[in-house]
């Protein structure tokens, strides 16, 4: 039953997103390809989870009709993603996108490097894994994803007690516990499992992924100078429980947490997408419309980790936006970055409204 379990949740949250994610390998040329997609479709998960699951809280709907819809629109992106990707295969294989080209010789030091991150990226995982934290969010969010998997609801019980009240539109808007209950309800798995030991797993191995991404992007001169950068960023989240507030502390000890999330997992994704998209203006290319969806998906994302998603991915965009408009004129790229805050925008209207 466990294996079954595992596997299932291995399918939601590394399998398909994998499969969804492939329809942005073009955005992610030559960075990557397993790894980006995996993330992309992460992103565009979330981002549909969000439009789907907000308006079904704010009517007062069934968990178990969220789950439907949620289903529903993961199939139609796989199927769409195995449709466009049969379609594109020839054309994509022709441009190396799937092509991954490690340096021709390999020094021992080099190799010694990467054992030396795989073996503290294994630990990480091992103590994530077994050790318990006192963490007092635990006993709202947890408790949430726990109570809106088996009373199917969502957020018209407390957390607390389990007793009735009226619907908490507030903390709905960012409905990531009902996440963790949907990959619960499907997996089989305590809501408390997944969140405590799967998602400690996989998030961090999300958060190190795109930090590798980065890692290319930075030292694509040199790509061997990826192995140092991944272990300083190791030991920064390692020694980095300075405060319980520290980003380092919220990915080892609090990834079920939406707010960690938001820290450790789509602002850094979000800058990855903003570095990309210098390289582009640089060189003189079109950024294309997938690359809009991918960060219009990832600014949704956000706002289904926090309320705090709804300003700063939007605070980040229009920084980065004034930068690229003044320093290379390109004035025209503050309209589509700015429709990427459109549901930003829409979800703090909402949470000004409803408090």
């Amino acid at each position: 039953m466990l294996m079954i379990q595992l596997l299932v949740l291995g399918l939601m949250l590394l399998v398909i997103p994998t499969i969804i994610g492939s329809i942005f390998v073009k955005v992610n040329k030559n960075q990557g390809m397993v790894i980006s997609s995996w993330i992309s479709g992460q992103m565009v998960l979330w981002a549909g989870f969000l439009l789907i699951s907000v308006p079904m809280i704010l009517f007062q709907r069934t968990f178990t009709d969220t789950c439907y819809l949620v289903i529903g629109y993961t199939v139609v992106l796989v199927i769409a993603a195995i449709v466009i990707k049969l379609k594109q295969r020839a054309v994509v294989s022709d441009q190396g996108a799937f092509e991954y080209k490690m340096p021709v010789k390999i020094s021992r030091g080099e190799i010694a490097l990467w054992v030396v991150f795989w073996g503290l990226l294994v630990l990480q995982f091992v103590l994530a894994a077994i050790l318990a934290y006192e963490e007092g969010d635990d006993a709202f969010y947890i408790a949430i994803a726990t109570i809106t998997e088996e009373a199917d609801t969502m957020y018209i019980k407390l957390p607390y007690t389990g007793g009735s009240t009226g619907l908490d539109a507030r903390h709905g808007l960012a409905p990531f516990p009902v996440w963790i209950a949907y990959l619960a309800r499907f997996s089989g798995m305590h809501a408390a499992i997944v969140a405590q030991v799967i998602l400690a797993i996989t998030l961090l191995g999300m958060v190190y992924g795109i930090y590798y991404l980065i890692a290319r992007r930075l030292c694509r001169e040199n790509l061997r100078n990826v192995s140092f950068f991944m272990i300083l960023v190791e030991l920064l989240t390692v020694f980095g429980g300075y405060s319980v507030y520290s980003v380092e502390n919220f990915v080892l000890v609090r990834a079920s947490q939406g707010k960690a999330v938001l820290a450790g997992i789509v602002l850094p994704f979000l800058f990855y997408l903003l570095m990309l998209l210098t390289d582009r203006i640089q060189d003189n290319k079109k950024t294309g419309v997938l690359y809009w969806i991918l960060m219009f998906c990832t600014t949704m994302s956000g706002c289904l980790c926090s309320t705090l998603g709804t300003i700063l991915t939007c605070m980040m965009l229009g920084m980065a936006g004034l930068c690229i408009a003044l320093s290379y004129r390109k004035w025209r790229m503050l309209m589509p970055m700015g429709c990427c805050c459109i549901v930003p925008v829409v979800m703090a209207l909402l949470y000004f409204l409803i408090r």
